[in-house]
């Protein structure tokens, strides 16, 4: 799984391009990852990169239920 330091897809972004960030304490992230990777198999994503997405809602919650979670603010 990768962090601010390590996702290559962060490395991959321009300087001028507009991202979003979802972090683990946000308790709508896990609910909005598996969204977005039933999106993306719909469109026709890899597979892999589907799952990954998964992996990672799995593991905010696992976080969020250590750490505890909040709304967006």
């Amino acid at each position: 799984m990768a962090t601010k330091h390590t996702d290559e897809c962060l490395k991959k972004c321009g300087e001028s391009e507009p991202i979003f960030v979802l972090r683990a304490q946000d308790q709508l992230a896990p609910i909005i990852v598996r969204k977005w990777a039933q999106l993306a198999h719909q469109a026709g994503a890899p597979k892999a990169k589907t799952q990954e997405a998964h992996k990672l809602a799995d593991a905010m919650e696992a976080w969020q239920e250590e750490h505890g979670a909040k709304r967006p603010d």
